[in-house]
C-alpha cells in the first residue's frame, strides 16, 4: 500500500500533566486497533495519527484548543478524537458546527457540547454522574450529604444536577461549599461541610479541586465517607493521586469482570509486554474501534462520510464500564454508550496503594479477589 494516501485521524488532546506531556498509551493503543483493523481487511488503507497537544482551560486557554482543531482541519484529517475538557468543548462546538467539515468525538461530559458534528463518548456525563453517585452514597448508607463544589463552569453544572440526584436518592443536603480548581488550603471549606456531620461528603467537579481534602479533613478530625465524580480516574495517573484519593469511592470506567477489556489488554500485553489495566486505554480502544469503523464505513472517505459512517454503528461491545455495555451512535444520537453500567464505582484503598471494585447503580459488589 506504498502508493495509497493514509486516512488522517486528529488527536486534540487538551489536558497535558505537570510535564506537558500526555498518556503514552493513547497512541499505542489506537494505532493496535488501526493496524488490527488493516491486517484483518476492515481497512482498506493504513491510517495516520496527526496529534495536537495544548494545554486548554482550566490550566491553558482555549484559544489554545480552537487553534488546534483548525490546524488539524488543515491538516486534512477526517475526524478527531477530541477535545476531552467540557469547558473547552464547550466553547469548542459553535467552531466545529459552522464549519460543518469534520466530526469531533468528546469525553467530555457536558451535553451542550453535542451537535450534528460533535459526538459525545463521556467518560461519565454531568446529567448522569451525579445520580450513580448519590445512588451508590445511598447503598452504603448516607441519608445526609455535603457537597463540596469546584467553582467552575464544570462544578455549577455539576451542582445543579447533584441537587436532583440527592433528592431523588433520599439524601439531605446540609452544606454546598465552593472550591477552588487548584490545589490550595481546604480547611476552611472543610470545616463549613463538618458543621452539621453529614454521613458523607460528594465532590463535584473536574477533579483539580480534590487536592488537600484530605489532608483538611485529618486536620480537623473528621474523615466521613467522601464520593466524587469520574473525577476519580485520576488515581489510575500516580501514586500522588492515588494518596489524594486514598479512602474516597468514585465513578470509573473499568471494571476487571468485562471480557472485551480482558481481552484488549491480552492484545495490548502480547504486543507491548505491559498490562495497562486502568480506565483510559480501553476507552481509547472504543473510540479507536468507533473511528476505524466509520473509515471503514465512510462513502465516500470525506469528513461528511465519516460522520454519516459514526451514525450507523450499532451494538459495539465496550472494554469500558460493566459486562454488558455497548456503543452506538445514531441520527440525532450523539451519546454513544448503551447501557446503566457504562460507569462503576472503585474505591481507593486507604493505603493509596491501588483501587477496587465497589458498586454499580445497579448495587454493591464483591471486588474481584485478584491483587
Amino acid at each position: 500500500m506504498a502508493d495509497v494516501t493514509p486516512a488522517r485521524i486528529g488527536l486534540l488532546i487538551d489536558y497535558l500533566d505537570a510535564d506537558g506531556g500526555y498518556d503514552e498509551n493513547i497512541l499505542l493503543t489506537l494505532r493496535l486497533v488501526a493496524d488490527d483493523y488493516l491486517a484483518r481487511g476492515v481497512l482498506e488503507r493504513p491510517v495516520e495519527f496527526v496529534v495536537r497537544a495544548v494545554q486548554g482551560l482550566p490550566n491553558g486557554t482555549f484559544q489554545a484548543v480552537r487553534a488546534a482543531f483548525r490546524e488539524l482541519v488543515e491538516e486534512g484529517v477526517l475526524v478527531i478524537f477530541g477535545p476531552w475538557v467540557s469547558e473547552n468543548g464547550v466553547a469548542l462546538r459553535p467552531y466545529v458546527e459552522q464549519l460543518g467539515e469534520v466530526a469531533c468525538i468528546t469525553m467530555g461530559a457536558s451535553e451542550t457540547m453535542l451537535g450534528e458534528w460533535v459526538f459525545g463518548l463521556p467518560a461519565g456525563s454531568m446529567e448522569e454522574e451525579p445520580i450513580i453517585m448519590a445512588t451508590i452514597a445511598a447503598l452504603d448508607g448516607c441519608r445526609t450529604v455535603g457537597i463540596a463544589y469546584e467553582d467552575s463552569l464544570i462544578g455549577a453544572e455539576y451542582l445543579r444536577t447533584t441537587r436532583v440526584a440527592c433528592k431523588e436518592a433520599g439524601l439531605r443536603i446540609t452544606a454546598e461549599v465552593p472550591i477552588p480548581q487548584v490545589q490550595a488550603d481546604k480547611q476552611a471549606a472543610m470545616k463549613q461541610l463538618a458543621v452539621d456531620q453529614p454521613d458523607g461528603i460528594l465532590h463535584v467537579g473536574f477533579g483539580l479541586g480534590i487536592p488537600g481534602m484530605n489532608d483538611a479533613l485529618a486536620e480537623i478530625g473528621w474523615t466521613p465517607p467522601r464520593y466524587t465524580t469520574t473525577a476519580f480516574e485520576f488515581a489510575a495517573t500516580s501514586a500522588w493521586w492515588r494518596d489524594q484519593l486514598a479512602g474516597w469511592i468514585g465513578l470509573d470506567q473499568y471494571d476487571e469482570r468485562n471480557q472485551t477489556a480482558v481481552a484488549f489488554l491480552d492484545q495490548f500485553e502480547a504486543r507491548h509486554g505491559r498490562r495497562p489495566a486502568y480506565f483510559f486505554p480501553l476507552y481509547c480502544y472504543d473510540v479507536g474501534r468507533m473511528m476505524m469503523l466509520a473509515l471503514a464505513g465512510a462513502r465516500p472517505l470525506t469528513g461528511p462520510g465519516v460522520k454519516d459512517a459514526l451514525e450507523k454503528i450499532k451494538m459495539l461491545p465496550a472494554a469500558s464500564g460493566a459486562p454488558g455495555t455497548r456503543l452506538r451512535f445514531g441520527r440525532y444520537i450523539r451519546h454513544g454508550w448503551v447501557g446503566s453500567e457504562f460507569l462503576v464505582a472503585r474505591r481507593v484503598l486507604p493505603d493509596g496503594s491501588r483501587s477496587v471494585l465497589h458498586a454499580t447503580i445497579e448495587g454493591l459488589v464483591e471486588p474481584p479477589s485478584t491483587p
